[in-house]
């Protein structure tokens, strides 16, 4: 069991990585060029949230929710507790420092526009996913005893996600650009959570290597024919594609045979997993700090001294604060360095 453990742990570390190194990517100014090794890269690293979600899913206490004892009001509470207060301490954070920044720079506060980014998770730019998770948490209940008794809507609720994305599609092909809180709205996402529940329930799920590489060759064709079409590089390159969401979902069924082979972690991806709630939360901050101070043409340099110093900075920031507050759970649970 605590070899399980310290496999998922390495996984989460993995995944936070590619997380920080996603958002060191940007930043640069792309019209000097490195568009093909720039979406190459991309594609490589676009499974990381939708491989978070399905942990979510997975890791879902399906034995809890079956027992006639179980209450939805503590369910809420207890998940909520996890995700509410760490999100709310930090958009806090992050607000005051954009709030700060524009009375600085004498521009006009318009204090609904914050109101209106703290509560959809736009404080910081990764933000959105705790809203995803808190929408997600809210019917999780219902989706265990839908895969558990009804059949028929068990399988229509895997048309979900597909339809979504047929959605922005559509949006985006109609109107030229995606559709507002597209990433923020949880049936983007809910394929993915889903199928953890799945697996989790009975589900066997298995990838190879080489499926994974024929899925990212997949995921690369269709961002450079979204760009070839003038799509912007938000959405060819976006996490939201049908490829990226190929390739992830077969990321993930690499990850489960692996998970089956008994595969060992490393030491210090798990340590990085164990930090990685945290690091979710500072890494923004941290990678600003570093942007100061790295500008550079040389678009291997830039991504690459940026994503290392705040990669580090961050997990030293998390576990430097897990061990001086150690005797105080309350307070590292209410800033996520749990």
């Amino acid at each position: 069991m605590e070899r399980k453990r310290e496999y998922w742990q390495s996984i989460r570390g993995v995944c936070i990585l590619a997380v920080v190194l996603i958002h060191s990517l940007g930043g640069f100014d792309y019209s000097v060029g490195y568009i093909p090794e720039f979406i190459t890269l991309r594609q490589i690293i676009n499974f990381a949230v939708a491989t978070f979600v399905f942990m979510s899913g997975y890791f879902v206490p399906v034995e809890k929710i079956r027992d006639k004892s179980f209450s939805y009001k503590e369910w809420l509470f207890n998940r909520g507790e996890r995700l509410w207060i760490p999100f709310a301490t930090w958009s806090l954070l992050y607000s005051g420092i954009s709030l700060t920044k524009d009375f600085h720079h004498g521009v006009t506060i318009h204090w609904l526009g914050y109101i209106y980014r703290f509560i959809v998770g736009k404080s910081a730019t990764p933000f959105y996913y705790i809203v995803v998770l808190i929408q997600l948490t809210i019917i999780t209940p219902w989706l265990v005893r839908i895969v558990e008794e009804n059949a028929r809507i068990k399988n229509l609720l895997w048309l979900i996600t597909p339809c979504y994305l047929l959605y922005i599609y559509v949006w985006y092909l109609t109107v030229g650009y995606q559709p507002r809180l597209y990433e923020t709205l949880f049936p983007a996402w809910f394929g993915f959570y889903y199928l953890g529940i799945n697996v989790r329930c009975g589900l066997r799920l298995k990838c190879s290597g080489w499926k994974v590489s024929i899925a990212w060759v997949i995921s690369c064709v269709e961002a450079f024919a979204l760009r070839r079409l003038g799509m912007s590089v938000g959405f060819y390159t976006s996490q939201i594609t049908i490829g990226s969401f190929l390739f992830s979902a077969a990321v993930i069924g690499w990850i489960l045979k692996k998970s089956d082979e008994q595969v060992g972690s490393t030491r210090w991806l798990g340590r990085i997993g164990d930090c990685s709630y945290g690091i979710f939360y500072v890494h923004m901050a941290v990678l600003t700090m570093v942007g100061k101070f790295i500008q550079n043409g040389d678009w291997y340099l830039y991504w690459s001294v940026r994503f290392t110093m705040t990669s580090i900075i961050s997990f030293a920031i998390v576990l430097a604060g897990q061990k001086i507050l150690k005797s105080q759970k309350k307070l590292l649970r209410f800033i996520g360095f749990t």
